[in-house]
């Protein structure tokens, strides 16, 4: 069970880092079928991460794009 916790915070800091990267221009629209490759993942899994990312705070949305908040 703790691998399992373990990868899955894995995805949620990797996803980050790609976005961190990916977002510092400004919001844009994220393709997450791409994210998953990236990532070695399911669309799903990026989908889940993604939103466990908005429930920090740590990125927000608007007019369907993801932006980092400060």
């Amino acid at each position: 069970m703790d691998s399992a916790v373990q990868r899955i915070e894995n995805y949620e800091t990797r996803l980050y880092c790609l976005l961190a990267e990916e977002l510092a221009a400004g919001p844009r629209r994220v393709d997450f079928e791409e994210y998953a490759r990236k990532m070695g993942c399911s669309r799903s899994t990026v989908t889940r991460n993604v939103g466990k990312l908005l429930d920090a705070g740590i990125v927000g949305v608007k007019d369907g794009k993801l932006f980092l908040k400060e």
